[in-house]
């Protein structure tokens, strides 16, 4: 859990509103993100893989990349304005901005 709630609070900017062992509740400007631990589940299959999405929207994709590679997490680029990473628990997080090329 405290690997989760690095990432999402530390690291991306979210604030940590009901901390647990178990669970925890982290707060966005539009809603909250609940984080379980819990045993291996069915992942949802979606575009044809065994992921978990969560897409966030940022200013500056290249910005936010390199901020997140400087703090060791690897992000697969899929061009100039998106691009993923994972969480702790295999959760694919998707990147991107609204840029015109």
């Amino acid at each position: 859990m405290d690997k989760a709630v690095n990432l999402y609070c530390e690291t991306l900017g979210f604030e940590l509103k009901e901390p647990s062992p178990e669970w925890s509740v982290i707060s966005t400007k539009l809603g909250e993100l609940t984080l379980y631990k819990t045993p291996k589940i069915t992942p949802l299959v979606l575009r044809g893989a065994d992921v978990t999405p969560i897409s966030l929207h940022v200013t500056s994709f290249e910005e936010a990349a390199d901020q997140l590679e400087k703090k060791g997490y690897s992000v697969k680029r899929k061009g100039r304005n998106s691009g993923t990473l994972t969480d702790p628990w295999g959760n694919m997080i998707d990147l991107h901005d609204h840029r015109k090329s």
